[in-house]
């Protein structure tokens, strides 16, 4: 008799859909003390059923295993807008709309799923070694019971080998934008009420569980992303009175938020945007308390080089580093920003005069700004340039740029890595490898949670409009779900996670053999010269790079 549910072992950079699976059968999986490691399980009714049958899913460990695992039911999610119609290529799963796997729903171990006819779904199976797990190779038992019986239908092994080597600590920075707004406008909390300061810390602990170690932090209201003229909710750190011409600043907020970052784990932190994006021609919003009453008094309305906003900058920014330091933040770790992603052709003039205000106002600390022309940093106006990858970044590296850091969005759509869903996962990881041989410094990436549309016109529902509102590829402006009065991972978060531990595994490589004669492996590994253009676009290269990572390491 036929059993009456199939399922089928692969990998994290396997990606399930309804009605087919893009990987490959995966049983087996290796990896450092210190990493996370995770493999899917797809399972469907046969054939000839109709209706939907409920299985408890239960993973069991080998005894030389001492990690607990976690369970995420994969969801999935539509999305409208998946590609450009011009600016695509060949290594898109599709291009049209539909649904995606993506959300990660926890699950407990021995919880139901509903398999149903002609349907395939997934259950997401990660285990994160600690640092000082010893080596060894067991198995993991994935088993499918009927609900009802108790009978086991369908089961897989897979075989996982923790090597002894350990994942070093992080050299490469990774920022990921935490929209602080966004946070309390989706789940309908007041900003800065204990309720949003609760789900501050959620959203931080899991963007430090997944490699984030500088964070945004809104002293004023990030001006990202706001059409000219509008606004988007108020989260500023930083309470204003203005007085008699006066200015008093209050930092309660901004040093319960600090305190709150340091407690995660981490202890660098960008300042917001100074300056509006696009060419820094205006000011951020500014609330102040005038005469007794909140007033907005610096915006759109304001030009950033008015008297009044230098006035304001010269009184803020020497204040401001003060709580920072006296909470054993150094000014080596605190990192301001002009204005993102200006173009030398329209912005350089307006970029100029904003980054001769803020420069002096910020010695000791650091300033950068995703920007794509080399100009402004060969004229002295950014400390670290974070370059577009492709064309962009390489004119950086050539030009001998050694304080490099690299990021994508939307436009990096053809011939790059990049997070839309319609990309395969080995796509999205890529990016570690590459960052790693070109000696990138870091990685900024604009949307953890970036939940509005273009512009921030609308508040969207991120389980429901992925593309904000038909305008980016689905998966470019959030890598994390909303989920009752919590926040949830997604498929794509984890596989750039496992990324950046590619690059710590090669460093340790590189200690044992070399940076020469590692990047000449990682070329033979690819078939070729690697590049951000350029590059395998199998899981297998993953399976041919740890073989290599842990050879070399035994040695």
């Amino acid at each position: 008799m036929a059993k009456d549910i199939q399922i089928r072992p692969l990998s994290s950079l396997a990606k399930v859909f309804p009605s087919k699976i893009i990987g490959k059968k995966c049983t087996f999986g290796q990896v450092a003390a210190g990493q996370e490691i995770s493999f899917q399980v797809a399972y469907r009714l046969n054939r000839d059923y109709y209706t939907k049958k409920a299985y408890r899913v239960e993973v069991t460990l080998g005894d030389d295993i001492k990690v607990s695992p976690e369970l995420f039911d994969v969801k999935y999610v539509p999305s409208f807008f998946v590609a450009y119609p011009m600016a695509h290529d060949k290594n898109y799963i599709t291009t049209e709309s539909g649904y995606f796997p993506d959300p990660l729903v926890p699950m407990d171990n021995g919880d139901k799923v509903y398999a149903v006819s002609q349907s395939w779904q997934s259950v997401w199976i990660s285990l994160r070694i600690p640092s000082t797990h010893a080596a060894c190779e067991d198995k993991i038992t994935v088993r499918f019971i009927r609900d009802k019986n108790g009978e086991v239908v369908e089961k897989c092994t897979f075989t996982l080998r923790i090597n002894a080597a350990s994942l070093p600590t992080p050299t490469l920075s990774f920022t990921q934008w935490i929209h602080y707004d966004c946070i309390a406008d989706v789940h309908g909390v007041k900003v800065f009420s204990e309720a949003h300061w609760t789900l501050i810390e959620k959203y931080l602990r899991l963007a430090a569980l997944h490699g984030v170690n500088l964070v945004l932090t809104p002293i004023l209201t990030p001006p990202l992303d706001t059409a000219v003229g509008g606004e988007r909710t108020t989260v500023q750190l930083v309470d204003i009175e203005y007085s008699n011409g006066e200015y008093s600043f209050d930092f309660s907020k901004l040093t319960r938020f600090v305190r709150l970052v340091k407690q995660i784990g981490i202890d660098s932190f960008e300042i917001n945007h100074m300056f509006t994006q696009w060419g820094a021609t205006c000011c951020p919003k500014v609330v102040a308390k005038v005469n007794g009453r909140n007033k907005k008094i610096f915006g759109w309305h304001t030009s950033a080089t008015s008297e009044e906003y230098k006035d304001f900058l010269s009184k803020l920014i020497p204040a401001l580093i003060s709580p920072f330091n006296s909470l054993g933040v150094t000014n080596d770790h605190i990192i301001f920003h002009v204005s993102d992603e200006p173009g030398v052709s329209k912005h350089f003039e307006s970029y100029s005069a904003a980054a001769n205000i803020l420069m002096p106002l910020i010695k000791g600390c650091k300033h950068m700004d995703a920007m794509s022309d080399i100009e402004f940093y060969s004229n002295g106006l950014v400390d670290i340039p974070v370059a577009a990858i492709g064309d962009p970044v390489m004119k950086f590296i050539e030009n001998g740029v050694e304080e490099l850091w690299c990021y994508y969005c939307c436009s990096q759509s053809v011939d790059l890595s990049n997070r839309f869903f319609a990309m395969p996962s080995a796509r999205t990881r890529m990016i570690g490898v590459q960052m790693y041989k070109y000696g990138v410094k870091g990685f900024l990436h604009w949307g953890y949670n970036f939940y509005n549309s273009h512009l921030s016109l609308k508040k969207l529902d991120p389980w429901s409009q992925t593309d904000a509102d038909n305008f980016l590829p689905g998966g470019d402006s959030f890598s994390v779900y909303p989920y009752k009065d919590d926040v949830i991972p997604s498929l794509r978060l984890k596989v750039f996670a496992n990324a950046l531990e590619d690059v710590r595994l090669l460093t340790l490589v590189e200690q044992k053999i070399g940076l020469e004669n590692t990047i000449r492996a990682l070329d033979e590994l690819a078939g070729g010269k690697l590049t951000f253009t350029e590059y395998p676009t199998d899981e297998a290269f993953f399976d041919r790079l740890y073989e290599f990572v842990f050879g070399i390491l035994k040695k």
